[in-house]
């Protein structure tokens, strides 16, 4: 039996635990009764973020380039799936695949779910469908009695030019990140504002915050200019075997780019697809992801640089002895020969190696690098696309570092750049020695109607006017000489061949990369234009592949934007 001490004792317990519970409910119920009611509202609230259409994106003269519409993505729902295969034949005829490729598709997605490692990649069995065939295929399966589908609503981009300028345009993912080209570099332009939809259910409506579409862009492209480039890439590719090319048409005086193309280029409607399959490669784009040895388009910089300074004029004339040993490290000229006395004319026309070589070393590391640099190389030179790659310029505080280094890059061996840096270097000549910063976009406007117009950028006089003109005189006289099959009819060029070997891990193959750039009409040049063919099998030199491709393009370039001709 309980003695009355330890009766008391459990008493006074019990009390006080009643008394702490209705203390407390009394804290819970009445002080924070407000706040826990305003939380437990809150979690029956869904807040849906939104986003509304990109900005559209159309060349100059306002072609339509792409553009965000209403569609649908089209999920695999394991919940309500019951018959894989009566599914899959409703959804076979949208995707345009047989049925039976359609249901594996399916199939494997509830193999992984099961797993539990689904990816947003892995759930998606079809992308930016439109409306109206979203709502066929939702009746298609009601009627039949089968469920297995999920259908979101978002916004997909449209590309309707279809492959033209994919490579520049870049595209947008699922999750509506941009990739690539002007897509990536503007996303915050073209991307609308995040609103958001608060509300208790479908008939409950809270509140929303609505977004607001993205900017447009106009871009500096000409379709017609870019539709012709890019057949005529194409064509040169068949035509001389070469693994891949690059063509790129440049406004001299304002840096705008006109046309620009890649091949192999890719479909940005079929971004998405190519981005999860084996040839995503086809995602870079070479004239500003990837950098490449020029070759000998750069001996024309080498001889600008050394007028410029004092160290050559015209009227030097340098020995060409055929060979030249720099630190242990032999350097020839292309065909092997030497030329005796030659001129500045006769190196650009026979495009000499050594006495290239003998121009920069008397010129000095110093000042060859400080130009080097102030043409555009080492460094990025700002154009508008994303990814754009530096390249690589040993200089003298590289420990690897030789006067070998200094006597290969006089001739754009032994350094890399990308095709637009090279443009932009050799465009310093054509526009009397001023470096312009390249750039594809040329306006912006918000839907309120603000308009940012984007102006030609002078990034700094490289050489004098005197110099530029100098050089290109050359480069006339040159071309006259060496590479007639580059000047199209009624118009004087102004141009310069490079060819540099081609390496596959390390190991120096058969094969080439050629470059052509010029400009015309030379005493005035009106558009710079660059054609690089990387390995070309029916010749190693850019006389006899990318030449001709330069004149063709530079032919119809010259009509399509009205230039006159200067030589008639």
């Amino acid at each position: 039996m309980i003695s009355t001490k330890r009766m008391r004792v459990l008493v006074i317990c019990i009390a006080l635990a009643l008394a702490l519970a209705t203390l407390r409910a009394f804290h819970v119920q009445i002080l924070e009764g407000p706040r826990y009611a305003a939380a437990a509202r809150e979690q029956q609230v869904e807040t849906r973020l939104v986003l509304g259409p990109r900005g559209a994106i159309f060349d100059r003269a306002g072609h339509l380039l792409a553009i965000s519409q209403r569609a649908y993505i089209v999920r695999v729902n394991p919940r309500t799936i019951t018959d894989t295969a009566a599914v899959a034949a409703a959804l076979a005829p949208l995707l345009g695949q047989p049925a039976d490729q359609v249901r594996w598709r399916i199939e494997a997605i509830l193999a992984d779910q099961r797993m539990l490692t689904p990816t947003l990649e892995t759930t998606v069995v079809a992308y930016n469908v439109p409306p109206q065939a979203a709502r066929q295929l939702t009746e298609t399966l009601q009627q039949a009695g089968r469920g297995g589908l999920a259908l979101t609503e978002t916004w997909a981009r449209w590309y309707p030019q279809g492959p033209t300028a994919g490579p520049t345009l870049g595209f947008i993912n699922l999750e509506d990140a941009a990739y690539g080209g002007i897509e990536a570099y503007y996303d915050s332009r073209l991307r609308s504002s995040v609103g958001s939809r608060r509300a208790r259910s479908r008939l409950d409506l809270i509140t929303i915050t609505p977004t607001q579409q993205g900017a447009d862009l106009v871009m500096t492209l000409d379709l017609q200019l870019q539709h012709y480039v890019e057949q005529r890439l194409a064509q040169a590719i068949q035509q001389t075997g070469a693994e891949r090319g690059t063509i790129i048409v440049m406004e001299t005086a304002s840096g705008a780019i006109l046309a620009t193309a890649s091949w192999p280029g890719y479909d940005p409607n079929r971004g998405l697809e190519l981005a999860s399959s084996s040839e995503r490669h086809l995602l870079r784009d070479p004239a500003v992801n990837e950098a490449y040895e020029p070759g000998s388009v750069l001996k024309p910089l080498t001889i600008a640089t050394a007028l410029d300074v004092g160290s050559v004029t015209t009227q030097t004339i340098l020995t060409d002895t055929g060979r030249l040993v720099i630190s242990n490290k032999l350097i020839r000229n292309a065909e092997g020969t030497a030329h005796g006395r030659v001129t500045l004319e006769d190196i650009l026309a026979h495009s000499l190696n050594v006495p290239t070589a003998q121009i920069a070393l008397d010129l000095g590391a110093e000042v060859f690098y400080r130009y080097l640099k102030r043409f555009g190389f080492g460094h990025p030179i700002g154009i508008d696309l994303s990814g754009e790659a530096v390249g690589v310029v040993r200089t003298p505080i590289d420990p690897a570092w030789s006067r070998a280094d200094l006597a290969t890059n006089s001739y754009g061996q032994g350094l890399s750049a990308t095709p637009y840096q090279v443009i932009n270097a050799l465009n310093v000549i054509a526009n009397d020695g001023m470096l312009m910063q390249p750039y594809l976009v040329k306006r912006s406007q918000t839907p309120d109607g603000e308009i940012i117009h984007r102006r030609p950028v002078q990034v700094a006089q490289v050489i004098s006017k005197e110099t530029a003109r100098t050089v290109r005189q050359l480069m006339i006289a040159a071309t006259r000489r060496a590479v007639p099959g580059a000047t199209p009819r009624g118009y004087t060029v102004a141009g310069k061949t490079g060819t540099a070997d081609w390496y596959l891990n390390g190991k120096k193959q058969d094969t080439t990369i050629v470059t052509y750039v010029g400009f015309l009409p030379a005493q005035r040049p009106k558009i710079t234009i660059l054609v690089k063919l990387d390995q070309p099998r029916t010749s190693r030199w850019a006389a006899h592949t990318a030449a001709p491709v330069f004149r063709d393009v530079a032919e119809y370039a010259c009509h399509a934007l009205g230039i006159p001709p200067d030589n008639l």
